[in-house]
């Protein structure tokens, strides 16, 4: 990081930490975003040398399968409250889309506790997870395992290479994998069989996911086992709360094995998003759904207003969505297939590969 870019996060740093965690530390919670060694930075609106409105940004690769999908993530967007009204959080925001665009990212992700205001400058909900909810008298129904254990700074290599075999995830290095293990309030728990570590799982993270297991990797018998040992641990501590277990919407076995014990369960969507390469969306989207369909950036003029549209071709017909539509048929927000059922049957194409399992792990959010 230059020394230009390192001063300008020293400076940001108190106002994002009075605003956002009362005069608390913050930047520990994001290692990837405030330490030297890592891509992300601090992007900052100032006047008269002294920060007014503050934001984290960070390029990742989102893996798919075979696929990788390049993501700008934006976080811990702040205004000095003695500056709101003024629209510096809009001009912020803007600022941190052009770069991110600019950084070769299809789209942005945020998660956020005001999305009204983020709705209303063009970003949707997004893709999909499904979360459940195991209350403290309910651990009985799940099976336990022995070999569970906190987990050492020595299992973090092994912790790295499970996250590695997901098929949906964001593409992290050990090191990273590392940091974000040691962020403060994260609760690890490993499974180990002989010398091996076969399974874990990971449960709070500074102020975000209180009593929530938000990554886990190993299989389903061994993963809900790490979630009785939580609640156990948890109970221990004199803690009641229900935990609440964050899974992508590919996890259709472990899915099978909580609804059978009778948890209670809901779908929830990915993020906030917002597109900002239209051209990288057509072409994911002609990647994903073979050589039946063909799709055309176009300029069309409508009332003397022009707009670019997409055109798709099918052997049964042809039409046209919006660019503002694209996110809708790629991650549809809770996995929503709507759109693309209409599309699919007015140009006679069946697109199984869609909608697109992009996930984020809770380690991963910023």
């Amino acid at each position: 990081m230059s020394r230009t870019a390192a001063d300008l996060r020293s400076r940001a740093l108190p106002l994002m930490e009075r605003v956002l965690r009362e005069g608390g530390p913050l930047a520990p919670e994001y290692p990837l975003c405030f330490q030297d060694q890592f891509p992300g930075r601090v992007l900052a609106i100032q006047e008269q040398e002294r920060v007014v409105s503050a934001c984290a940004v960070l390029v990742r690769d989102f893996v798919v399968g075979t696929l990788n999908v390049r993501v700008g993530l934006i976080g811990s967007v702040c205004t000095d409250p003695a500056q709101r009204g003024r629209g510096l959080a809009s001009q912020l925001l803007q600022r941190a889309e052009d770069e991110l665009a600019q950084d070769g990212c299809m789209l942005a992700l945020l998660w956020a506790d005001d999305p009204i205001f983020y709705d209303e400058r063009g970003w949707q909900p997004v893709g999909a997870e499904i979360d459940f909810a195991i209350e403290t008298w309910q651990a009985g129904r799940l099976a336990g395992a022995s070999g569970i254990r906190a987990a050492a700074p020595d299992d973090r290599g092994a912790i790295h290479r499970l996250y590695s075999l997901h098929r949906e995830r964001v593409d992290r290095s050990c090191e990273e994998s590392n940091a974000l293990l040691a962020s403060p309030g994260v609760e690890t728990l490993v499974l180990q069989r002989s010398r091996d570590v076969v399974a874990y799982s990971c449960m709070g993270r500074g102020k975000d996911f209180a009593h929530t297991v938000h990554e886990w990797a190993g299989s389903d018998a061994d993963v809900i086992a790490l979630l009785r040992a939580h609640l156990q641990r948890a109970e221990a501590r004199g803690e009641n709360a229900p935990l609440y277990v964050i899974t992508p919407p590919t996890a259709h076995g472990l899915h099978a094995r909580l609804r059978g014990l009778g948890l209670n369960w809901t779908q929830g969507v990915l993020a906030q998003g917002k597109l900002l390469d239209p051209h990288a969306a057509v072409g994911l989207l002609a990647t994903l759904t073979g050589p039946d369909s063909h799709f055309s950036v176009e300029t069309e003029v409508e009332d003397g207003r022009t707009q670019v549209v997409v055109g798709v071709q099918g052997p049964r017909g042809r039409t046209h969505v919006g660019t503002d539509e694209l996110l809708s048929l790629l991650i549809p927000a809770r996995g929503k297939r709507l759109r693309l059922d209409e599309l699919e049957r007015a140009c006679g194409v069946a697109w199984t590969q869609l909608p697109l399992p992009l996930f984020a792990w809770g380690l991963d959010s910023i």
